[in-house]
């Protein structure tokens, strides 16, 4: 998906070490963003290298930005009744 949009909110980088299955450590990068596209909000995530290249990137809130990435769902609960979507974001570039 590619949308124009503007930028709410902006997360900081993080970075959260995790096992991987062969039993070697392993960092999950991220940095999140709240996203509006006319009057909806969504939020999306860079992870990854991306969120590392951007870890300092400053991001103006005034200024339209291209956004491009894909929605994942995630179901959890018992009888996976509850669901939720993330927007992963591959590139982010100001207009």
């Amino acid at each position: 998906m590619e949308a124009l949009v503007t930028i709410t909110e902006v997360g900081a980088y993080s970075e959260r070490q995790y096992q991987k299955q062969d039993g070697t450590a392993e960092y999950f990068k991220s940095r999140g963003f709240v996203l509006k596209r006319g009057g909806d909000s969504f939020y999306g995530e860079l992870t990854g290298e991306a969120a590392s290249k951007n870890r300092d990137t400053q991001y103006d809130q005034q200024v339209p930005y291209i956004v491009k990435g894909f929605w994942k769902v995630r179901t959890w609960g018992d009888n996976h009744d509850r669901h939720e979507n993330v927007f992963y974001i591959t590139d982010i570039q100001n207009l």
